[in-house]
C-alpha cells in the first residue's frame, strides 16, 4: 500500500490543516515504486492542491532513475526533498567546470574537506558538530543565479566571486568594488583547477533542467531548513500510518478487515477505511479548533488531587502533602479508612 500525506513546508510542525491521506494506491512490494509515487502526486493534484515540495526516503528519489521519477516529478511541478544514497554523496559530475554536489552547484575551487563533508560524516571521520560547520561554510561557494529560469528550465549561473555581492574571493576573479570590506571565504591557490573551464572564464554558464535534475533539492541538503521539513514530513507519514493501522479504529494492517481476493477488491476496502480515517481526522481537527477558539472563555475545572498526594509526601514524584495528615486528625477531618 502506497500513501501520501499533506504536510506544511512553510511552517513544519504547525497544525494549519488536518494531516489527511491525500492519495492511496496498492502494488506489489518494491515493484514499480517510482511509478506509484508519480501516481500519488497526480492523484493529490486532482484534489485541488498546488504542486510544491514532495518528501521521500531513499527508496524513492535517492534510488530511482531520472527518467522514471525525477523527470515526471518536475513535469508535475514538484520539487523533491530527500536523502541520498552513499554512492551519490560528494561530487557527482561537472557542468562547465562547476561541480554538482548533493543538490547544489559549486565552485570547483571549494576546499576538498567541504566537498567531502557528507561522505566523511557518513564514514565517521568527522562528528556532527564539524559536519554542520562545513555545511554552513560550503554555502559561500555555491553558484549564484544570474537570471530566473526560462520556461524550459534553463538558467544562467555565475561564479560566487562575481556580481555585486560576491561570497568568496578568488585569484582568478577581480573583486567587485561594492563589497571589498566584507569578510568572505577564500579560494586557496592549491584549490584552483589546473585547467580552467567555462565557469572560471565566462561571466555565467547556462544550466538546463536535465543537468541538475537527479540531485535537485528544495532546501540545501542537511541545512536546518532541510532537517526541519524532512523530520516533519517523515513523522507525519508515520503518524498517519499508525493512525489507520490502529486495531481499535480502522485496523488497515489487519488482514481480517479485508478478507477478499484481488487488488481491486482490496483497494476498495482499504479506500473505505482510509476515507473513514480522513473523516475522523477532519472531525478531530475541527473540534480542536473549536476548543482553541473557546479557550479564553472556558472555565477550567479544579484538578482532582488524589488522597495520597494531598496528605502524604511522595519521594518518587518529589511532591509534598497539600494537607498535613496530623492537622486533619486533630481537626477530626481525617478521611477513613486510613491505610498504612
Amino acid at each position: 500500500m502506497n500513501t501520501s500525506v499533506r504536510v506544511d513546508p512553510k511552517h513544519p510542525g504547525w497544525n494549519r490543516f488536518p494531516k489527511l491521506a491525500m492519495a492511496l494506491t496498492m502494488s506489489m512490494p518494491n515493484i514499480g515504486v517510482s511509478e506509484e509515487a508519480v501516481q500519488l502526486m497526480k492523484f493529490a493534484l486532482r484534489t485541488g492542491l498546488e504542486p510544491g515540495i514532495v518528501d521521500g526516503d531513499k527508496q524513492y528519489f535517492g534510488n530511482a532513475t531520472v527518467e522514471r521519477l525525477h523527470q515526471p516529478t518536475a513535469d508535475l511541478g514538484f520539487t523533491p526533498s530527500t536523502e541520498y544514497r552513499v554512492d551519490r554523496l560528494g561530487v557527482q559530475g561537472t557542468v562547465g567546470g562547476a561541480e554538482l554536489i548533493e543538490g547544489g552547484v559549486y565552485c570547483p575551487g571549494m576546499p576538498e574537506p567541504l566537498k567531502d563533508a557528507t561522505k566523511e560524516k557518513h564514514a565517521g571521520v568527522i562528528d556532527v558538530k564539524v559536519y554542520l560547520q562545513r555545511i554552513r561554510e560550503r554555502r559561500a561557494f555555491e553558484l549564484q543565479a544570474k537570471e530566473r529560469p526560462d520556461r524550459n528550465g534553463k538558467q544562467p549561473l555565475r561564479c560566487p566571486a562575481l556580481g555585486d555581492s560576491p561570497t568568496v574571493t578568488c585569484p582568478i576573479r577581480e573583486l567587485s568594488k561594492k563589497a571589498t570590506d566584507r569578510p568572505r571565504a577564500e579560494v586557496e591557490g592549491d584549490d584552483i583547477p589546473a585547467i580552467l573551464d567555462r565557469i572560471c572564464k565566462q561571466h555565467s554558464v547556462s544550466f538546463t533542467q536535465k543537468d541538475t535534475l537527479r540531485q535537485k533539492q528544495a532546501f540545501s541538503y542537511m541545512s536546518k531548513e532541510w532537517d526541519d521539513f524532512h523530520d516533519h514530513a517523515r513523522q507525519s507519514i508515520e503518524s498517519m500510518h499508525q493512525g489507520f493501522k490502529d486495531t481499535g479504529k480502522e485496523g488497515v494492517a489487519s488482514s481480517g478487515r479485508r478478507r477478499v481476493r484481488g487488488f481491486a477488491a482490496g483497494q476498495t476496502l482499504v479506500t473505505i477505511m482510509v476515507t473513514n480515517f480522513n473523516l475522523r481526522t477532519i472531525a478531530a481537527f475541527l473540534q480542536d479548533e473549536k476548543f482553541a477558539a473557546e479557550e479564553p472563555n472556558r472555565i477550567r475545572p479544579e484538578p482532582i488531587i488524589r488522597r495520597r498526594d494531598r496528605v502524604w509526601d511522595n519521594v518518587y514524584t518529589k511532591t509534598t502533602a497539600v494537607e498535613s495528615i496530623l492537622d486533619l486528625a486533630e481537626q477530626g477531618k481525617l478521611e477513613l479508612p486510613l491505610r498504612l
